[in-house]
């Protein structure tokens, strides 16, 4: 039982829906929407692992970081300071292992950028940005871009010229973003009592009119890549939107935080099991 106890404690610890997520949504696009075989050979399934395990590191890395904090949450589970440790030191070496794996097989530059950048910006962010106004959002919006755009670049080149993909990356941005922010708002007080600059502390009114904003930009994309989109994709994502829309509302005037941000990650689901429908 102690063991099993464990298994789940580091499950949470690695955030193992969004690992789920993102990885299924890799799935979809390498072997659903690509139509690619699956091979050894090609270096995709390493730049996977390899993006993978340093968006596991960079959880662990939050949580290490993050400990003293998370220690006063209702939800803080306990694995100890130093398996933490240990666990981001194993998943970084993982991480540049796969990476430098899949660019040994094809000296692709693309390979190397996302072995540099991702655990720069992943500890960028959980030593120092994460206390910011707004920055820390903005740059997880942005880890989420890179880390489901790499991997297709890899595959497909630099400049993919499905339109509709590029919709994908922004409602990913924006989802992530909105998701962020809510965190913060949910963290507000825990965040305050250590010394965090977060824009919620700042002004919740301020928080509240960003993500407003970023939903407002959300039916603006949606509207913009409409030519682009299935038809009945287009108005699943329209439908749900409103709906998305008019429960934030309700949820953010009541305070239910931690209930908004898995109807977000819903949102996501969603936005990601469409892409075999993303176009005619």
């Amino acid at each position: 039982m102690k063991m099993i106890q464990q298994l789940i404690n580091f499950l949470k610890v690695i955030r193992w829906k969004n690992i789920l997520i993102y990885s299924t949504l890799q799935f979809l696009l390498y072997f659903v929407l690509f139509e690619q075989n699956f091979s050894f050979t090609n270096g995709w399934i390493f730049l996977g692992l390899s993006i993978l395990s340093l968006v596991i590191f960079g959880n662990i890395q939050n949580n290490l970081i993050d400990y003293e904090l998370d220690k006063n949450k209702p939800e803080f589970v306990d694995y100890g300071k130093t398996p933490l440790l240990v666990w981001t030191i194993i998943f970084l070496i993982l991480g540049v292992i796969f990476g430098f794996t899949s660019f040994y097989m094809t000296f692709s530059p693309t390979v190397l950028y996302a072995i540099l950048s991702f655990p720069l910006l992943l500890s960028l962010y959980n030593l120092y940005l994460k206390k910011l106004p707004l920055v820390g959002n903005l740059l997880i919006g942005l880890v989420t871009v890179l880390a489901i755009y790499i991997p297709v670049a890899y595959t497909k080149g630099i400049h993919y010229q499905i339109h509709a993909f590029y919709f994908l990356l922004i409602m990913g941005f924006l989802l992530t973003t909105m998701r962020e922010l809510i965190k913060d708002m949910e963290d507000i007080y825990y965040d305050k009592a250590f010394g965090y600059k977060t824009l919620p502390i700042i002004s919740l009114k301020t928080s509240i009119a960003v993500y407003s904003l970023l939903i407002i930009l959300f039916f603006y994309f949606l509207f913009r890549f409409k030519p682009d989109l299935n038809g009945f994709i287009f108005k699943t994502l329209l439908v749900t939107g409103i709906l998305f829309a008019l429960v934030s509302i309700k949820l953010i005037k009541e305070k239910y935080y931690k209930e908004l941000t898995q109807i977000i990650k819903l949102m996501m689901i969603i936005g990601f099991l469409s892409l075999v429908f993303l176009s005619d």
